[in-house]
């Protein structure tokens, strides 16, 4: 009987032990929930294409995605494996793809912080390069490259560390550090 009984206080003890510790956790995990911002995905989709066109007069623009997230209460939305489509309807054509991008809705601009590889035809010549950061603002109609671009055409290597193009109007407006070399075949 006293070898019951201290079995049942062991179990007893250790029971409360249990229980105490349990709840302590508990209260300690609920104190720095209310304490930290609650952030939860609202919207992650796989196998899913979001198709964004922007067209005027002169350029047909389009940006597929095979992967899209966003957060409760942010205003952008990331994109993953980005294709981007640029075509003026006359004589230049890009394509460009990228490991992600982050769509900001509300001012409606593209970034692409990782590389962008693209290839294109311009007055049907081939070209081809590498971009290392890219944004692009359809608002006011602009592609701004804030790292180093390279660019193969015609047997020249043309790079710039920042360059800011107005895609409608196909004119740079604004460059850092635009240099070319030619290539030894």
């Amino acid at each position: 009987m006293q070898k019951n009984i201290i079995i049942y206080s062991i179990l007893l003890i250790s029971l409360i032990g249990i229980s105490l510790f349990l709840t302590s956790n508990f209260i300690v995990s609920s104190k720095d929930e209310v304490n930290d911002p609650i952030v939860k995905n609202i919207f992650q989709a796989d196998e899913v294409s979001l198709k964004v066109f922007f067209s005027d007069k002169t350029i047909d623009f389009s940006i597929k995605s095979e992967m899209l997230n966003s957060l409760a209460d942010s205003d952008f939305m990331r994109l993953f494996s980005p294709k981007v489509n640029f075509d003026d309807k006359k004589n230049l054509k890009i394509s460009g793809i990228s490991k992600n991008a982050d769509f900001f809705y509300k001012s409606n601009i593209f970034v692409f912080e990782d590389t962008v590889n693209f290839e294109g035809t311009f007055d049907d010549k081939n070209f081809n390069g590498v971009i290392g950061s890219l944004e692009l603002n359809l608002s006011e109609n602009t592609a701004k490259v804030s790292e180093e671009l390279k660019l193969f055409y015609e047997g020249q290597i043309y790079s710039a560390d920042s360059i800011l193009v107005d895609l409608s109007e196909k004119k740079i407006l604004k460059s850092t550090n635009v240099r070319y070399e030619t290539l030894n075949d």
